[in-house]
């Protein structure tokens, strides 16, 4: 993807042009597809618009970082105007735009912004991410108090397409066996059944929503910053990650976040505590690639912690080790 940073680096014009076009692709794409897609192309789908997404807002953060943030603003409003005007082409109306995508880009912008500014402000890797989290927890909260009841706010957005899918033969797959009897599995679900599902899921997706700003703004700001090392000061971005500490306040305040969204209840208090173990997890993950390194141990070893964050486990452990680090410096021990 380096080749995305040679481009956006001939011009804030130029770098506007491909960040649109990354964007619009990424909303766009879904809706192009149309509904009725097998699982393969809908997982393909969705990872393509991923994909495009943090491509998009890492151009906008590589901008940041080499030419400031007023260049930034002509990119990214360039974006917003092209984003107005396909939609306007496309559905004669500016209130027809993806839902998902955009509630996941916008948010992600503005954070992968705000960390790639104080990024260039050399206020360091851990500020930023900081920066990251915080906005998502203003998200997940304005989310909350925008709508009352978050989790009613998705229901209405997707609780009758939910209702749908699950009266079409997916239900098995997404409950495994709901209803087993007798040795015999009951392909339908009954009306409470799918009302329960819909009430998890909605309760869980403004989680999701922070989970996935998170990400998206994470990689970006990554992306954005690897390029600038490899073209300008190469092994920088790895030693920067390496040595990347959210310091002794930050896990405290973290615990204490955690513990409290722990003795409190609904979806806005777990998505918090989720959005502090994700920023914890990324600590934990520069101490896993610092300590393999350090010790000289083969890459192999990386690539199995990658697959096994297939486990939800493995994500949790990470955050824990994070938090150790930041609390006893695992890293500055002399077994290291």
């Amino acid at each position: 993807m380096i080749g995305l940073a040679k481009i956006a680096d001939r011009g804030p014009f130029i770098a506007t042009g491909l960040a649109a076009a990354l964007l619009l692709s990424a909303l766009w794409l879904p809706v192009l597809m149309g509904a009725g897609l097998s699982l393969g192309l809908l997982v393909l789908s969705s990872l393509v618009t991923m994909i495009c997404l943090v491509a998009s807002a890492a151009v906008l953060a590589f901008v940041v970082l080499r030419r400031g943030e007023s260049a930034v603003l002509q990119v990214a409003g360039g974006c917003l105007v092209l984003l107005i005007v396909v939609s306007m082409v496309l559905n004669q109306s500016t209130n027809l735009i993806p839902l998902v995508p955009t509630l996941l880009w916008l948010p992600a912008i503005l954070a992968t912004i705000l960390a790639a500014m104080v990024l260039a402000r050399n206020a360091g890797l851990d500020k930023a991410i900081l920066s990251i989290g915080l906005c998502c927890v203003f998200v997940v909260v304005g989310l909350t108090m925008i709508t009352g009841d978050s989790a009613e706010f998705w229901k209405s957005q997707y609780g009758s397409s939910g209702a749908a899918a699950l009266e079409q033969g997916e239900s098995s797959k997404v409950l495994g066996a709901v209803v087993m009897e007798q040795g015999e599995s009951s392909a339908a679900l009954s009306a409470e059944q799918k009302e329960a599902l819909i009430d998890v899921v909605a309760q869980m997706l403004t989680g999701v929503l922070g989970e996935s700003i998170f990400c998206i703004a994470l990689g970006a700001l990554f992306f954005a910053r690897s390029w600038q090392a490899r073209l300008f000061n190469p092994g920088g971005f790895q030693k920067e990650f390496h040595e990347l500490s959210l310091g002794f306040n930050a896990a405290l305040i973290g615990v204490l976040v955690v513990l409290m969204c722990f003795f409190a209840s609904g979806s806005l208090a777990s998505a918090i505590a989720m959005i502090v173990i994700y920023v914890f997890f990324v600590q934990g993950l520069a101490v896993t690639h610092a300590l393999v390194k350090l010790r000289g141990m083969h890459r192999y070893w990386l690539h199995g912690i990658y697959v096994l964050l297939l486990l939800p486990q493995t994500l949790l452990l990470l955050a824990a080790l994070g938090l150790a680090d930041c609390l006893f410096g695992l890293r500055r021990t002399k077994n290291v």
